[in-house]
């Protein structure tokens, strides 16, 4: 029988486990260990259910445009407990000029594609729509190299396009820099608009059209709004999945310390003392921690892992008695852009964003601090960054009220960045590990950040495992898989 061990018990290292478990469950003889250092698995998703409220600690929906999620819902019989976002009052805020500017209507991304709302909306200037305007006339970029998110909006859509949305929807979002991140690994399909249709206003409004005339989804399939979510949290997900994967083991506070090769095994050494082997390897553990582990005897890719960094983010979660509180929220939140100088990158109206986050009595809101722009505001202490985002946010909002609770839940150093070439770095990853058969890399750190894109990739990942020890289930070679 053929051993895998994955070690990182995260979202991408759970999706290449059950990968496995399903070829388990069709008499592949493969057995798979989830190795994951802390107490728990599900890495940065997090779901704490109390008295009514579901919080989360880290990411609270994932977007549906990218179908790896949904798919996975769905093989777990849980799809029925996928939700939108609510319809009631469904837009979402900028907070500019010490006003709330609602983000209007067709703007895709930044991009306009709806004339009216784009016309008459005060989140732009005259002359920086007039800019943005420009976008239908300018000649496309020659060459295929990458380029800044900031580059990129500047040269397409002008200065106001990037300061007053595409910096603080990629700082509330992905905890960025546009002027740092990459454009061919974060948003590949602005780069593709532009080389195919020159105009991204032309571009976006064709791919509009191309979905309106699309033929009808298939009977059965639900349609979801852009960010969905689970009835009881992420977590559900999680923990779903590890119930359905029987033949998996599990084990939680066991922390690496030491991966060799050793003739055709791979030797997992373990903090403990404990040494385990197996015939191939997935590395779900984040970059700089990956990097300590192939550093002595593959220092070429630990050193390119080191290439690529983390920087901090706090999230604030605090619950109100509605019945003694005076904001409507009427809207899913707000981001806020740096030129505005806040303590906050965003704040998410959460138990009017998603139904069933808080009781019906109360209210439940969700701050952001930190990121690459400001990320010394995360690295404070609790006390100070619950403080500050209190004063951010009656400032801000009018908020005077005694919360239920106000809690901190901190990230130092655990949000991947995507900087200018890095696809052409994962490349480089990806050769040098060619000489390593058996092992390979998964998570957010190398090709997409999103839940969706650790599901994926996770199970790519096992699949090229399976392939490499030439596993085939009972199935398989009856030729009926």
């Amino acid at each position: 029988m053929k051993k895998v061990i994955v070690i990182g018990g995260g979202i991408a290292g759970l999706a290449a486990a059950y990968r496995l478990q399903e070829e388990i469950n069709r008499g592949a003889q493969v057995s798979c260990t989830v190795l994951e250092g802390s107490d728990r698995l599900g890495g940065k998703i997090h779901t704490i259910r109390r008295d009514g409220f579901i919080l989360e600690r880290g990411p609270d929906s994932f977007i549906s445009q990218k179908p790896a999620v949904v798919e996975l819902c769905k093989k777990l019989g849980i799809d029925d407990h996928l939700m939108g976002t609510k319809t009631d009052h469904p837009q979402t805020f900028v907070y500019l000029n010490r006003k709330m500017v609602t983000i209007p209507d067709g703007l895709s991304l930044m991009v306009p594609t709806k004339f009216m709302p784009f016309v008459t909306t005060r989140l732009f200037s005259w002359p920086g729509k007039i800019r943005m305007g420009l976008d239908l006339f300018l000649p496309r970029r020659r060459g295929n190299s990458d380029e800044s998110l900031a580059s990129f909006v500047r040269r397409r859509l002008g200065t106001e396009a990037l300061e007053h949305m595409a910096q603080p929807l990629m700082s509330g979002i992905y905890a960025s820099d546009p002027e740092e991140m990459s454009l061919n690994a974060s948003f590949p399909m602005f780069a593709q608009v532009e080389k195919k249709y020159r105009s991204l206003v032309l571009g976006m409004l064709a791919q509009k059209r191309k979905r309106a005339t699309a033929p009808p989804t298939p009977k059965g399939y639900k349609p979801f709004s852009f960010f969905l979510t689970m009835k009881n949290g992420l977590s559900e997900i999680v923990e779903t999945l590890v119930e359905q994967s029987p033949d998996i083991q599990f084990r939680t506070q066991a922390p690496v310390e030491s991966l060799r090769r050793k003739g055709n095994n791979w030797h997992i050494g373990l903090k403990s003392g404990e040494t385990l082997e197996a015939d191939a390897v997935i590395l779900s553990t984040p970059a700089n921690r990956t990097a300590r582990l192939m550093e002595d005897w593959a220092p070429g890719i630990s050193a390119r892992l080191d290439q690529i960094p983390y920087v901090s983010t706090a999230a604030v979660v605090l619950g109100f008695d509605r019945n003694h509180f005076a904001h409507p929220l009427r809207g899913f939140g707000f981001v806020v852009p740096h030129i505005e100088k806040r303590k906050i990158t965003a704040c998410t109206w959460v138990s009017s964003k998603f139904p069933g986050r808080a009781p019906d009595d109360r209210v439940l809101l969700r701050a952001f601090v930190g990121g690459a722009v400001n990320e010394h505001l995360a690295e404070q202490d609790s006390e100070t960054i619950k403080q500050q985002v209190r004063d951010e946010l009656q400032d801000i909002m009018g908020i005077r009220e005694e919360p239920l609770f106000c809690e901190v839940f901190q990230y130092r150093k655990g949000n991947v960045q995507y900087r200018v070439h890095h696809p052409q770095l994962v490349s480089e990853i990806e050769k040098e590990l060619e000489d390593f058969k058996g092992l390979y890399l998964a998570g957010s750190a190398y090709k997409g950040i999103g839940i969706p894109d650790c599901v994926k990739n996770g199970t790519e990942n096992a699949d090229a495992a399976l392939k490499f020890l030439g596993v085939k289930s009972e199935l398989s070679q009856s030729g009926t898989a």
